[in-house]
C-alpha cells in the first residue's frame, strides 16, 4: 500500500481489488455430514460433563448440601410423587427442584428445557389417546367427534379425569428428572458414588456404576477418533449403503474394543492389589446446614402429604 504525492490518495494493492474466491462447497446431506453430525453429538456429550463441573464447583446453595442429604431427600421427594395424585400437589412439588436449581445458580432457561421439554411432554402426548372416553368415562372437556360420527354412538371425546391422569404422568415425570438433574449438574460423580457407599449400597453395584459411567466417555472417545479419521480420509461422495456398512463396522469394533479393555482393566487392578473391595473413606460428619434442610425438607413433605386431602380437584 502506498500514498500518491499529488492526489494523497490511498493507493491498494491489486490483489486486495480482486474478488474474492468461493471455498468449495461442503458436501450434501447424505455425504460427509452424517460424520459431522455424529462428531458434534459425540462432544457435545463432553461439554455436558464440563457444563457439570462447573456448577457443582460453585460453593452455593445445593453444592454445599451433603450428598448423602441430597440423595435421600430426593428419593422421599420422589416417593411422595407417586403416592400423591392432586395435580396441584404435584405443581407444587415440580417447582420445589426448580427453586432449589435458582438458589444453586443453575440457568433457569437450561434446567427447563432439558428437563420438562422432552420426556415429560412426550409421556404426556403418548397418554392423550388414554384421555379419551374409549378409556375413560367421565365428564366431557372437548369433542373430537360429534355423537353419532362413523356410526359412534356416544362420539369421542375427551374427559376430564383422562387429562388429568395424563397430567399426573407427565409432572410425575418430570419430578422425577428435575431433581435427578439437579443432583448429577451440582454434585461431582466421586461424591454420589462416595455417598451411595456410605448408605451401605452393595459394593458391587457401586463399582459397576462407576466403571459404567467411566467407560461410556472411553468409548465415546474411540467412535469420535474413528469418526474424524474417516471424515480426514474421505474424498468425494458417499452412499448411504457405505455408511450403513461404516456404522455396523464401528459398532461391532467398539463392541470387541469394550470386552478387550474389560480384561485388560480388570488385570491391571488385580497387579495393583485390587480384592474386589474398593478402599473406604470415612464419611464426613453433618453440618449445621444439613441437619436444618432435613428437617425443613421434612416439614415440607408433611405438609404436602396433609394438604392432599385439602386440594381436591
Amino acid at each position: 500500500m502506498s500514498v500518491g504525492q499529488d492526489t494523497n490518495q490511498i493507493i491498494l494493492p491489486d490483489w486486495m481489488t480482486e474478488p474474492a474466491i468461493r471455498a468449495p462447497a461442503q458436501p450434501s446431506a447424505g455425504k460427509l455430514n452424517f460424520l459431522r453430525k455424529t462428531m458434534e453429538k459425540i462432544s457435545r456429550v463432553f461439554e455436558n460433563e464440563f457444563f457439570c463441573e462447573k456448577y457443582a464447583a460453585r460453593p452455593l446453595f445445593w453444592q454445599n448440601i451433603d450428598t448423602r442429604v441430597k440423595i435421600i431427600i430426593s428419593l422421599l421427594f420422589l416417593i411422595l410423587s407417586s403416592l400423591v395424585s392432586n395435580p396441584a400437589t404435584l405443581v407444587i412439588l415440580a417447582s420445589i427442584p426448580l427453586f432449589y436449581a435458582k438458589l444453586s445458580g443453575l440457568p433457569m432457561r437450561i434446567h427447563f428445557r432439558r428437563v420438562w421439554l422432552y420426556i415429560p411432554l412426550v409421556s404426556f402426548f403418548l397418554t392423550l389417546p388414554a384421555a379419551t372416553n374409549l378409556f375413560v368415562q367421565g365428564k366431557v372437556l372437548f369433542y373430537l367427534f360429534q355423537p353419532g360420527f362413523q356410526g359412534m354412538k356416544d362420539g369421542l371425546y375427551f374427559t376430564i379425569p383422562g387429562l388429568l391422569a395424563s397430567l399426573r404422568i407427565m409432572l410425575r415425570a418430570g419430578i422425577s428428572i428435575s431433581f435427578c438433574f439437579l443432583l448429577l449438574l451440582t454434585t461431582r460423580w466421586s461424591q454420589i458414588t462416595g455417598a451411595l457407599m456410605s448408605l451401605r449400597v452393595p459394593v458391587l453395584f457401586v463399582a459397576i456404576l462407576n466403571m459404567t459411567y467411566r467407560y461410556i466417555f472411553v468409548l465415546l472417545l474411540m467412535a469420535n477418533n474413528r469418526m474424524e479419521a474417516r471424515f480426514l480420509r474421505t474424498v468425494g461422495k458417499l452412499k448411504a449403503a457405505d455408511n450403513r456398512s461404516f456404522v455396523g463396522q464401528t459398532t461391532a469394533h467398539l463392541f470387541i474394543r469394550s470386552q478387550d479393555y474389560a480384561d485388560e482393566v480388570y488385570d491391571a487392578m488385580c497387579c495393583r492389589g485390587y480384592s474386589r473391595e474398593p478402599a473406604r473413606t470415612k464419611p464426613p460428619h453433618l453440618q449445621q446446614t444439613d441437619i436444618l434442610f432435613i428437617f425443613s425438607s421434612i416439614l415440607i413433605i408433611l405438609i404436602l402429604a396433609a394438604g392432599e386431602s385439602v386440594l381436591h380437584v
